[in-house]
């Protein structure tokens, strides 16, 4: 692996970073998804599969509408007939998640691109921690358009996940001109620090039917160039299409309010990404209207196979109570190729 995650970062990645950035338009203003994907209860850390048909989120949703929120976040997906059609009413992913009335978490989805492979962490026990903390698992499926034909999930391992700390929000690239599989996630030394989590990155380079199945993941490290010092660095997005463009979550220094979303992006798989920028200030770059994020919580973004939309969370104003889910879309620089 040619990463150079410990190093400070050059101009020539900044400059080049930049170059790529500008392959897409500003966002646009950012739009509620409603109220049959949102609730009372808190809808968050979105993923969707590369179709865009189906949109898995983690919920603290009862399963009956009349009851209260549950202490707990589970999996949850929705589905749509065509990119044009309305989000179809959410239903539990029951093969993968925690009994309901547990106090487990299943959260922070990430659908592979080719939908056969689902990640997510959890803390619930059969893992290497006994469920003391959050840890990365992963769900498998022959059948990629069925949304409930998951088989049970699979703790990663012990050589990624590591003791007395929470490792969660995964986030899987394949590059395929080398064959290196890459999950980015955020790890927490120090679990009782709500500021403590930096991004990590494990790689493998078998199937990653093996990588997962016989836990071959190597130990994470932190990309440190993604990371700032004293602040929250947590759940990432990648696009998928070419692996050059990087949105993660942020209360770093020029934050707009509580979690921001920042932008980063690198030449090739092999250079290192560059510092991150929040997307307000990206968006103004690219002369558009800048307020992505606001005073709120803007977190746990999720970015459409081709990079035209992002999905995230934010408790703005105009929710429907607690957290929410919202969209954003862009389009390519000079329009479709």
């Amino acid at each position: 692996m040619k990463h150079t995650f410990a190093i400070a970062v050059t101009v020539l990645p900044l400059i080049v970073g930049a170059a790529e950035a500008q392959d897409f338009g500003a966002w646009s203003a950012p739009a509620n998804l409603g109220s049959t994907v949102n609730s009372a209860c808190d809808e968050q850390h979105p993923t969707l599969s590369k179709d865009g048909l189906s949109l898995v989120f983690a919920s603290t949703r009862p399963l009956q509408a009349a009851m209260p929120c549950l202490p707990a976040l589970h999996l949850w997906v929705s589905q749509r007939d065509s990119l044009d059609s309305e989000w179809q009413t959410p239903q539990p992913l029951t093969p993968v998640n925690s009994p309901y009335a547990s106090v487990y978490q299943d959260h922070a989805p990430n659908l592979t691109t080719d939908g056969h492979w689902l990640f997510f962490h959890s803390t619930r026990p059969g893992g290497c921690n006994g469920g003391t903390t959050q840890e990365l698992w992963a769900a498998h499926r022959r059948n990629k358009r069925d949304d409930f034909g998951w088989e049970p999930p699979m703790n990663l391992g012990c050589v990624l996940n590591i003791p007395a700390a929470d490792d969660a929000g995964p986030n899987f690239w394949e590059d395929e001109a080398s064959g290196t599989r890459y999950l980015y996630f955020t790890r927490n030394l120090t679990p009782l620090n709500p500021n403590g989590f930096k991004i990590h990155v494990s790689t493998c380079t078998a199937s990653l039917e093996d990588c997962n199945g016989q836990q071959l993941w190597s130990p994470g490290v932190s990309v440190g160039e993604l990371n700032s010092a004293g602040a929250r660095d947590t759940r990432t997005a990648i696009r998928r299409r070419d692996g050059l463009e990087m949105i993660i979550s942020s209360n770093r220094t020029g934050s707009t309010g509580g979690l921001d979303l920042w932008v980063s992006t690198h030449a090739s798989a092999a250079d290192p990404w560059s510092i991150p920028i929040n997307l307000n200030q990206d968006n103004s770059d690219k002369g558009g209207d800048p307020v992505v994020n606001t005073a709120a919580n803007d977190s746990a973004p999720a970015l459409s196979w081709d990079g035209e939309t992002v999905i995230f969370f934010s408790n703005r104003a105009g929710g429907r109570g607690g957290n929410d889910l919202w969209l954003s879309t862009r389009t390519k620089a000079g329009g479709p190729k």
